[in-house]
């Protein structure tokens, strides 16, 4: 025999359980109602892009924005003295210095 914590625990599990399904079954619906209103426009869009080639109108393209003009550069700035070159570094000698003699 099962005693009566026991039922109620269950009882309470299965309204829980229940709740997670109507959240889930409204979370589905409304996902599907966006892919729905999402391909609609995409079809509304298509079907306006064919009307427009049948038609033989160019296509809609946005007008290209004015480049700014170039910046007028300022006056050169004067050459910094050159550096000197720095010095080579000497190649390591060829011997290891963990040789065995």
């Amino acid at each position: 025999m099962t005693t009566s914590y026991i039922l109620e625990r269950q009882k309470e599990l299965k309204k829980i359980k229940q709740l997670e399904r109507q959240a889930e079954a409204s979370a589905m619906q409304m996902a599907m109602e966006k892919a729905v209103a999402q391909k609609a426009a995409s079809d509304a869009r298509i079907a306006e892009k064919l009307k427009r080639i049948e038609s033989g109108d160019a296509p809609a393209t946005p007008e290209p924005k004015a480049k700014a003009a170039p910046k007028a550069k300022a006056e050169p700035k004067a050459k910094a003295a050159p550096k000197a070159k720095a010095q080579a570094k000497k190649p390591a000698s060829k011997k290891s210095p963990f040789r065995r003699k």
